[in-house]
């Protein structure tokens, strides 16, 4: 676990999922369409929040690893720009390919790798002053969390690849993501990844349903405790790639809890 401090680490404030009395009876949920009863609440979590600091990655990026750490930092170019980012049949013509590329460069472990979905982030001015605001396009995240459960990731795989359990059920396979920034430098809601090697896994994390009006998914929360390690990585350009491990098929490799 590196622990250096520097210049450019960022001292601020995380909401945490609460160690609430009502988890030992609910699972945490949230929705993301408003139920036709009106006295179902959109989501039963708590916050417990805590300051702490979010350490600069930039000088020791090198010393963060998929494997160690849950999340590794990379240089590759794309001919993906701000003009083409939300050109859907741009990102999974070509853009897919590039990354697909890369990784199979990166990690020749993977045999097969699919690109299974993608989206923009464009922070809106109203955000987060005035959190729920309807903007249009997708917002940061500043609940702690992985994308992907382990049963999530089933969950994912069946919605992604209907009719094809057969083929990935009894395979083992990673659920990777990639983010990146289009437009750089940047240092504005920047993507804050928690150490693996910091967490408790059996006392910081909860499974947590994610409801959809026609699925229902499942990822992972985590709760507050003293020992996190948060980075960033600081005035990221767009050559700058994260790639982070949501789960696996087995739930035993490391993975990545994010703030966006």
């Amino acid at each position: 676990m590196v622990t250096s401090m520097t210049a450019k680490d960022v001292h601020t404030t995380f909401p945490y999922l609460a160690r609430d009395a009502i988890y030992q009876k609910e699972k945490p949920y949230a929705t993301d369409f408003l139920p036709e009863d009106s006295d179902v609440a959109l989501t039963n979590h708590v916050f417990d929040f805590m300051d702490l600091v979010v350490r600069d990655a930039q000088p020791q990026r090198e010393s963060f690893s998929l494997k160690g750490n849950g999340f590794c930092f990379l240089k590759a170019r794309t001919n993906l720009d701000n003009d083409r980012a939300s050109d859907e049949d741009f990102v999974e013509r070509a853009y897919f390919n590039e990354i697909e590329a890369m990784l199979h460069s990166k990690f020749p472990e993977y045999t097969r790798l699919e690109c299974l979905d993608y989206q923009v982030r464009k922070r809106s001015s109203l955000f987060p002053a005035q959190p729920g605001a309807i903007v249009k396009s997708a917002q940061p995240a500043v609940l702690p969390h992985s994308d992907f459960s382990r049963h999530g990731g089933f969950l994912g795989m069946g919605l992604f690849f209907p009719g094809q359990e057969q083929y990935y059920s009894d395979r083992d396979f990673d659920l990777l993501n990639v983010w990146r920034v289009i437009k750089g430098p940047n240092n504005d809601w920047p993507l804050a990844l928690c150490d693996y090697q910091s967490i408790d896994f059996g006392a910081d994390v909860l499974p947590n349903d994610v409801l959809h009006k026609d699925h229902v998914g499942e990822n992972e929360i985590l709760q507050k405790a003293s020992g996190h390690a948060w980075y960033y990585l600081s005035d990221q350009v767009v050559e700058d790639v994260i790639v982070f491990r949501n789960t696996d098929s087995r739930g035993v490799r490391p993975r990545e809890y994010s703030d966006e």
